[in-house]
């Protein structure tokens, strides 16, 4: 057993001491950093950037007014939900946001900028939110009207407006929460409103087709107000008709709790674990067979086996090449769930529900043993190409069909767990002990019958064993008899004494 152990040890070193190791130690940390920065870097700014020019000076403001009201409901919605997700409830006038996100009126907007909007929002929460709860960051405004830049032609009609805000429309204009792209420039003539007068817009060539529908819709419930008081429509009943909306509410599950989203949060974290499976194996299993190859075209097993057994070389490869493993998934999990409690986020959000799927002792169990077994399993057979192997030539033959053998079928596992974890195609690979780690771990945050995982496991288990036994007499043959073709027959049989 110590010899075993001395070998393990030895593995581990000289895995350890590779710069491969260590490179595809800190590759996925280094990975994940860079996306996080080069996303915000290059992400362009959230937010557009609009010109309106009224000659009659009557239909700016209200367009102005409408999208400020629109911009507090999607404030009200967003408030909300940091409302629901940290228990707060506010008192007074403008706080209809402290029942959750739902869709907001327009008169609700109003009374909450009338109360203060988002300063009186921002205030209550100081007060109210729990000590562990993050500082309320709201998104920027969809869209900004400014003033037209000093350039531009207001008085001069349509052409010269259109004209002049050309080279605009192609940079970032100054607004009040920074530089923005200017996406839409409209200009309404003095005659709007008599038969032919028409409103038009110069766009960037990326139109906002909602920003121009707002501004459509605004202009014309104008219109139609003045037709109506034109035909003698009372001011004051036309005045309550306008403020009529019809009451609607919208249920939003709490995060993590819609059926939908549940799955994606239950099933992210198994399916992570299933990922760093495939790919630790992969590499710590790559860098066992070469190493392999070496000591035998060195002729260093020679002298080893003249010290040990071919089964306690065996088990000390394999106890080695696991420990490297487990070492690399101990340090990428560490550093993921430290980013994803340090910083905060759309990823912390996710993630700590996310740790919901393995917060049973159960289902934290399975997955501790499926992922060892799997490792195991997959650990043997790398092994057995490298024992098969005279050289790396050789071993390449067998790893692009077992590369592909792998990686195949775990991405139509991910892919249908995602859509349907019990499913016939994940059921199916749940009994094939080969994909068997894979499909159970992706489907375990989902829900497995205990039938499922026992007998999975059991059958993954008996795998095992019959790789140890085939695979011990792979090594005595190949290791002790160099030169020797293989034969399936003589690798079965027992051996003498046994």
């Amino acid at each position: 057993m110590n010899t075993m152990w001395l070998v393990a040890a030895r593995e581990f070193r000289q895995i350890c001491a590779t710069r491969s190791f260590w490179l595809t130690l800190l590759l996925l940390p280094l990975a994940i950093g860079l996306s996080q920065v080069s996303a915000r870097l290059m992400a362009p700014s959230p937010g557009v950037a609009v010109v309106i020019v009224d000659e009659t000076s009557r239909y700016a403001p209200l367009i102005k007014q409408k999208i400020a009201l629109d911009r507090d409901r999607q404030v009200l919605s967003e408030l909300g939900a940091y409302a629901q997700r940290w228990k707060i409830k506010p008192t007074g006038p403008g706080t209809a946001w402290g029942d959750g996100p739902r869709l907001f009126t327009l008169s609700e907007a109003q009374t909450f900028e009338a109360a203060g909007g988002i300063r009186g929002a921002a205030a209550q929460i100081a007060h109210l939110k729990p000590v562990a709860a993050p500082d309320l960051r709201l998104s920027a405004p969809n869209f900004i009207p400014i003033p037209p830049p000093q350039d531009v032609v207001t008085k001069g009609g349509a052409d010269a407006f259109g004209a002049s805000l050309a080279p605009h429309l192609k940079k970032d204009v100054t607004t009040p929460i920074g530089p923005r792209q200017l996406a839409l420039g409209v200009y309404i003539p003095a005659n709007f409103g008599t038969p032919g007068a028409v409103v038009r817009m110069w766009s960037n060539g990326r139109p906002d087709l909602e920003l121009v529908e707002t501004i459509r819709q605004e202009l014309n419930t104008s219109l139609r107000t003045q037709a109506l008081q034109s035909a003698g429509v009372d001011i004051a009943a036309l005045a309550t008709i306008q403020t009529l909306s019809a009451q609607v509410t919208l249920t939003v599950p709490p995060a993590g709790t819609g059926a939908r989203e549940r799955l994606l949060l239950h099933s992210a974290l198994p399916l992570a674990l299933a990922y760093l499976l495939l790919i630790s194996i992969m590499t710590s299993g790559s860098w066992m067979l070469q190493g392999l190859i070496e000591e035998r075209s060195n002729k260093l097993l020679e002298s080893v086996l003249a010290c040990i057994t071919p089964d306690q070389l065996l088990y000390g490869k394999l106890v080695g090449v696991i420990a490297v493993g487990l070492v690399m998934i101990s340090a990428w999990i560490a550093f993921a769930i430290t980013a994803a409690f340090s910083v905060q986020g759309i990823v912390a959000d996710f993630i700590r529900p996310a740790l919901v799927s393995i917060s049973s002792p159960w289902i934290a169990a399975a997955l501790a043993y499926y992922f060892l077994a799997g490792y195991l399993a997959l650990s043997m057979i790398f092994l057995a190409v490298g024992a098969v192997s005279d050289s790396m030539r050789d071993a390449q033959g067998y790893m692009m069909p077992l590369v592909l053998m792998l990686t195949i079928p775990f991405v139509a596992i991910a892919s249908s767990v995602l859509q349907n974890p019990d499913g016939l195609l994940p059921r199916i690979f749940s009994w094939i002990p080969i994909y068997a780690p894979f499909a159970m771990m992706a489907r375990l945050g989902s829900g497995v019958t205990p039938f499922e995982v026992i007998g999975s496991g059991l059958l993954l288990a008996a795998f095992i064993w019959l790789e140890l036994f085939v695979l011990s007499r792979i090594f005595r043959s190949s290791l002790l008899q160099a030169g020797q073709s293989l034969r399936l027959m003589k690798l079965l049989r027992p051996r003498a004494g046994a």
